[in-house]
């Protein structure tokens, strides 16, 4: 275990040994009411036992996302190739050909084991934070008469359950960090979204038991009229905002369903950010107490670091501008990022990684996509392929392609990139076996991982003399028109041609309807036109610009596919993360990454501690109006005006303050990259200038349409490509019904593609009779 991974672990368990005992330290101090608009012991625990540890952690995370990712992946690609003589005994004692046990996903619901960990973790959380406070009061409970009793349990059980909602919105927002604590110790974002969901559920679940109980007591008491009303000197406004934070959350959680979701996404996310405005502000005049801060800032500090400098990054990084390139016929987008100049390579970024694209003028949502891309291929630029969905005529990537077909050829869109993500996990290359399913752009997920393991395996071939043996991976990919395969010849070409591939890899692929372009000849015709039209706009010849090291770069020439094959990828070098020297360009970007975060977390955390010690009570002499005396003045009138001001006032201001600055910071990084582009552009000329080096890059994405993929020309059967897997003798692939098999064999079966498609592989991989470790979802967004 790593020193990073170390330390985050000790971090969560701190933060997480305050959850449990923040009752006793924050609750039951015996404190007059005086300390609570005063510095005192509770602030020191908050700071010491949660603050600290979470903003520590944090920093060895950022730190640790760098490094781990090319560590891990090195440790883990090192694995698809080993010497012949070592035997399956061997290869077992250093865990070589079997999956983590945390890593293996139950046959059931389909999540992994260190999941249900983390899950049952926090069950217990949460019914601690019920249980304790009503606990500690049941004795007062049982010692009152049995007519007050259902009163006296409704409002122990409303106190209790209001602190568990408190406790669970404190917890929820860890569950959606990008990068954090939980990410060091080998958690995925994949893994953390569905139990984001469930402690959603748990809020809306522990506010609707705290609004019934209390009503139960108010109604037991008598003091409906009370208590619900709109007097400012009784709690009666405080409920009525009780009540508009409840709708706001009910309202959250049925826009959050997966129909609303996946169907109107933009109109979640906006409503999803509205209506947690007005959950939390509603709940803080509902409670007006400061000490509701302690389960919210430290989660909202990262949160927002996580919102905010992954795009300030990248903004200091990419180019403005980006090339992209749409073909009707296949639906798909073509778009092409690079570096602000050729000099600085991009953040390293490894398979299955992602970003997030927001293109301005259409829209302020960032939208995900994987990277299709190898950094070592070309650490200065990076491809991602959109599928458009032509027939939806408001999706967010069929308005990009109406901004990218404007030109008669490639064009230059400005595009904000958010990123690179990813779960930096690569443990399904400990198997002897990889089948991947894909279908039609849910390929690009899987094209970088690929090139990687090619690569390795082919460094290993070509340094030693001893017999290797290596993993062997089954690529079954369908796509709706042939035309989709030009879209990612290139990569096509080569893994069905290259002995550097095939000896490795076999791949299987389908096409399911006719061309849109119902001849063969009129789509490779439409291909080749497309080909020359970006190359007649370079200087001849087309050059991209790759490396082996950080400061050498070596070009190759993006040259047609002959029609006699043999022989065209014997000379070009399979690049690596190593020859590309990721590792010191993951330091450059991971300085200015933690120099960044600091300034976006302690200056307004300081801000907030700060106010802590600022006293805000005190009087307006000349009209004799006294706007906070509290502790002079003790009635509700009083407390209501001077809890809201100490509960309002410094949490608030800090996520003013982390928010303006993080703004600025995105405002001066694009304004500072735009300028320094321009610059490059008027002191660039030819193959160097930047939007030459863009064209040419995309240039050399496509290969001409002349036959050379071979792909059958009929609908994938899901059910008979399993059943061919496990009848063929030559495959690998292990059957329960073979004997002696199943021991010496690790099958991984990863499937990517929309969700139907999913669903027919999952449920077909049940019911076959094979043994295997099966990925519903791919480590992709």
């Amino acid at each position: 275990m790593q020193g990073y991974t170390i330390v985050s672990l000790l971090g969560m368990l701190l933060v997480l040994a305050f959850w449990l005992g923040d009752y006793n330290m924050l609750w039951n101090t015996k404190a007059i009411v005086a300390t609570v608009y005063e510095v005192g012991l509770r602030d020191y625990y908050f700071w010491g036992l949660c603050i600290a540890p979470s903003i520590l952690s944090h920093f060895v995370t950022v730190w640790g996302h760098y490094f781990r990712a090319d560590s891990v992946f090195q440790q883990s690609v090192s694995r698809v190739s080993w010497p012949a003589t070592l035997s399956a005994e061997a290869r077992k004692a250093k865990r070589l050909n079997q999956i983590s046990i945390w890593e293996k996903h139950d046959p059931w619901w389909g999540y992994t084991v260190k999941y249900w960990l983390l899950a049952f973790i926090a069950t217990v959380v949460n019914l601690v934070w019920f249980l304790q406070p009503v606990a500690y009061n049941i004795k007062k409970a049982l010692d009152k008469g049995d007519e007050s009793a259902l009163v006296i349990w409704g409002s122990y059980i409303g106190f209790g359950s209001g602190y568990a909602a408190m406790g669970a919105c404190g917890m929820i927002l860890f569950l959606v960090l990008r990068r954090s604590m939980l990410h060091a110790i080998g958690f995925t974002y994949a893994d953390l979204l569905p139990l984001h969901r469930g402690m959603g559920l748990a809020i809306i679940f522990w506010s609707v038991v705290h609004t019934i109980g209390y009503m139960i007591e108010i109604i037991g008491e008598g003091a409906l009229a009370e208590e619900i009303n709109f007097d400012g000197t009784t709690r009666g406004p405080q409920n009525i905002f009780g009540f508009v934070a409840l709708f706001a959350l009910c309202a959250l959680g049925i826009l959050s369903l997966p129909y609303v979701r996946r169907r109107f996404y933009n109109f979640f996310i906006w409503s999803h950010r509205y209506l947690t405005f007005f959950t939390f502000a509603g709940t803080l005049m509902h409670y007006p107490y400061f000490m509701t801060w302690y389960y919210v800032v430290p989660s909202m500090c990262l949160f927002l670091a996580d919102r905010f400098i992954p795009k300030i990054v990248q903004a200091f990084s990419v180019a403005p501008d980006v090339i992209c390139s749409y073909d009707s016929s296949s639906d798909i987008l073509t778009v092409v990022v690079t570096s602000k100049n050729r000099l600085e390579p991009l953040k390293p970024y490894y398979p299955g990684d992602y970003v997030n694209l927001q293109v301005r003028s259409i829209g302020e949502i960032y939208h995900p996509f994987t990277i299709a891309s190898y950094w070592a291929e070309d650490p200065y630029s990076m491809t991602i392929y959109l599928r458009t969905f032509g027939d939806n005529k408001d999706s967010w990537t069929h308005a990009v392609a109406g901004l990218c077909e404007k030109g008669s050829g490639p064009t230059v869109v400005q595009m904000n990139v958010d990123g690179v993500f990813g779960d930096r996990l690569h443990d399904y290359l400990c198997s002897d076996v990889m089948v991947i399913f894909a279908a039609g752009a849910a390929l690009t997920t899987f094209m970088p991982l690929i090139k990687s393991v090619a690569a390795h395996i082919d460094v290993v071939q070509s340094s030693t003399s001893e017999l290797q043996n290596t993993i062997k991976v089954h690529l079954i990919c369908t796509f709706r028109y042939e035309s989709e395969l030009y879209s990612y010849g290139g990569f096509l070409h080569q893994i069905t041609h290259d002995p550097r591939f095939t000896s490795w890899l076999k791949t299987d692929i389908h096409v399911s309807r006719p061309n849109k372009i119902h001849s063969r000849d009129s789509v490779a015709a439409s291909h080749a036109d497309s080909h020359t039209e970006v190359a007649s706009q370079l200087s001849p010849p087309i050059e991209v610009l790759s490396s082996d090291t950080h400061d050498r770069k070596i070009p190759h020439r993006a040259t047609a596919v002959p029609s006699n094959n043999k022989g065209l990828y014997d000379d070009r070098a399979l690049p690596t993360f190593l020859n590309a020297n990721s590792a010191s360009v993951s330091t450059l970007h991971a300085t200015r990454d933690l120099a960044l975060t600091a300034v976006m977390l302690l200056i307004p955390l300081a801000l907030f501690i700060g106010l802590r010690f600022v006293s805000l009570e005190g009087n307006w002499e000349p009209y004799g109006w006294y706007w906070c005396r509290t502790t002079e003045i003790y009635d509700q009138n009083m407390t209501n005006k001077c809890m809201w001001n100490y509960t309002m006032t410094p949490g608030t201001l800090q996520i003013v303050l982390a928010s303006i600055i993080g703004y600025g910071l995105i405002y001066f990084a694009r304004r500072s990259t735009r300028k320094a582009a321009s610059v490059a552009r008027l002191e660039a000329d030819g193959v160097d200038d930047q939007v030459a080096n863009l064209k040419s890059v995309l240039a050399n994405q496509q290969i001409l349409a002349d036959g050379s993929i071979q792909f059958k020309p009929v609908r994938l059967d899901i059910a008979l490509a399993i059943e061919d897997l496990i009848t063929n003798e030559n495959v690998g692939v292990v059957s329960t019904t073979n004997e002696g098999k199943k021991a010496d064999k690790t099958t991984v079966v990863f499937v990517g593609g929309p969700d139907n498609f999913l669903d027919s592989v999952e449920t077909l991989s049940k019911k076959a009779s094979w043994s295997v470790e099966f990925h519903r979802e791919t480590w992709s967004p």
